[in-house]
């Protein structure tokens, strides 16, 4: 439907008399000879993936690299941005500022055809926004549990150290210097994957809000107030919403009520971008006629017998189409509430895991003071623990905050949230 919807759209956009003569095309030459497909046989052997090639390496610097540069980026900054930078969008709002045919925008169809462009631009940047505050919040994630990753290699090379000191004087250590080494690789690799995550969603990110091109040591950096709303959602009170302020159900009704003879061809092809078999009961009565004579005769005459019964078809169409989009747009909002209370259950959840390793921690810091043994050993493994727990939480709390703005897409609230008021049509 979506796929129908838009496609219909930029073809209705792209009509009218701004066309402009195209160069001839050139016939394609091949660029390479077509290859054989047979392959030799072969006896299976196991393929050596071991990357024993590789030099080693030596240890991963775990500060940020000097010169890197931050530039703030807030939920509303992502949100006006990315919605205002939505591509067709903007060529869509274009088209309604053009000319029409003749120079005139007053009739009927020309007002409907500005309806539908300017509630498919609201829905195009409805879902830009969503997308980018989707990226906007795993960056959060990733950048918190790279900071709590950073701050785990204190603990392990503190240890590491203190184990190798105790080896060369031959003095019993409960951690072996082998298995530390292990462990900061692991940490190596993960701090790697979240720096290529973080590289990776600032370049994604970075387009999708317009920003130019920046140097790879200009980065965006995420502030606000992450907290989650303890207030669980309604699905119902969110399908309500979505049902009157989602922009997509709000064109096709818009189109649905300015459906008439005049408008029937745009009907037509909106139906066939759907199908290839509906849209083709054409009542025009004569197709040898000319269009401006066919027209001429309607207005005197009024719509033919047959014209009348295509468009009664035709608003029967679109009204099954209505009542299909409105259940598929239902139903995405019951989900997206769903995901988000299920969300908020298991952030709850790792806060309470937190919660306990920093009773723990206390617990053992205690014992620290009091010189009882092993416990110097247990406070530097509840820390990892702790860290541990504070990244898992740092996931979940940015899943709710992506399933919250689900919730908001679904409901279409994203793009009314990106119209200045006053502009456009009145929510």
């Amino acid at each position: 439907m979506r796929g129908r919807w838009q496609v219909w759209v930029l073809m209705l956009a792209a009509a009218g008399c701004h066309g402009v003569a195209l160069p001839p095309t050139r016939s394609p030459e091949p660029t390479i000879t077509r290859p054989t497909s047979e392959l030799p046989f072969t006896s299976p052997t196991v393929p050596i993936l071991d990357g024993r090639n590789l030099p080693k390496l030596s240890p991963k610097a775990v500060t940020v690299p000097e010169g890197t540069t931050f530039r703030r980026v807030r939920e509303s900054d992502c949100l006006l941005l990315a919605a205002g930078n939505a591509s067709t969008a903007n060529l869509l709002e274009q088209e309604n500022q053009a000319p029409a045919c003749g120079g005139t925008t007053d009739s009927a169809k020309a007002r409907l055809r500005q309806t539908i462009r300017y509630h498919t631009a609201l829905e195009l940047r409805n879902r830009a926004a969503a997308d980018a505050l989707e990226r906007f919040f795993q960056l959060t994630e990733l950048e918190t549990r790279t900071d709590l990753l950073r701050k785990s290699f204190p603990i392990v090379d503190d240890l590491s150290t203190r184990a190798r000191s105790a080896r060369a004087a031959d003095v019993r250590f409960p951690f072996d210097p082998a298995d530390l080494d292990r462990q900061r690789s692991q940490l190596e690799a993960q701090l790697e994957q979240a720096e290529l995550g973080s590289r990776l969603l600032n370049l994604d990110l970075k387009r999708r809000l317009g920003l130019p091109y920046p140097p790879a040591e200009e980065r965006l950096w995420p502030v606000g107030d992450f907290a989650i709303d303890p207030t669980p959602l309604d699905p119902e009170a969110a399908v309500n919403a979505a049902m009157a302020d989602r922009p997509e159900l709000r064109g096709l009704r818009e189109f649905h009520r300015g459906l008439t003879p005049d408008v029937l061809p745009d009907a037509r092809d909106f139906l066939r971008a759907g199908g290839p078999l509906l849209g083709l009961g054409s009542s025009e009565s004569d197709p040898r006629l000319p269009w401006l004579l066919r027209r001429w005769l309607r207005k005197k005459s009024g719509p033919d017998p047959a014209t009348v019964a295509e468009l009664e078809v035709r608003k029967k169409q679109l009204l099954d189409i209505i009542a299909d989009q409105e259940r598929v747009v239902a139903d995405e909002a019951r989900a997206a509430v769903l995901s988000a209370n299920s969300q908020r259950v298991r952030a709850t959840l790792a806060r309470d895991r937190v919660l306990g390793w920093e009773d723990k921690l206390a617990e053992a810091e205690k014992k620290r003071a009091a010189g009882q043994p092993g416990a110097e050993f247990l406070v530097p493994q509840v820390q990892l623990e702790l860290l541990k727990a504070r990244s898992e939480l740092a996931a979940e709390v940015a899943a709710w905050h992506q399933a919250r703005i689900k919730v908001k897409a679904a409901e279409g609230w994203l793009a009314w949230e990106a119209v200045p008021k006053g502009a456009g049509s009145e929510r």
